[in-house]
């Protein structure tokens, strides 16, 4: 599982649905709370946030059953969003390391 860490910008966010804001700021909608996101990269970007890896999970299996549109390319993965405020839960599974580098978005501008 990767896991975010870094964003685009230097602040401390205090909510999961901020960072995500943070992380995809192009997203259409990001929705729920917690540290687990259900993104899907398909025609637009959406981000569902859960609070436990359990519900991600099943959340990501019902829209890779379904399809999450009319132009979905099957682009689903869940992340563990670390924003530093809280621990992760022993019982959850180990995330694969994985950070957004910052200059991606500076270079762009």
């Amino acid at each position: 599982m990767k896991v975010y860490r870094r964003h685009y910008c230097a602040r401390q966010h205090r909510s999961y649905r901020t960072f995500a804001r943070c992380v995809w700021p192009r997203a259409a909608w990001v929705a729920g709370d917690g540290p687990y996101a259900v993104v899907a990269y398909c025609k637009v970007t959406t981000v569902t946030l859960h609070a436990t890896y359990e519900r991600a999970a099943e959340a990501k299996a019902a829209i890779d059953s379904g399809a999450c549109g009319g132009r979905c390319i099957q682009r689903h993965e869940v992340l563990y969003l670390d924003t530093g405020e809280q621990p992760r839960r022993t019982t959850d599974p180990i995330p694969y390391e994985m950070s957004r580098p910052t200059e991606r978005r500076r270079n762009a501008r």
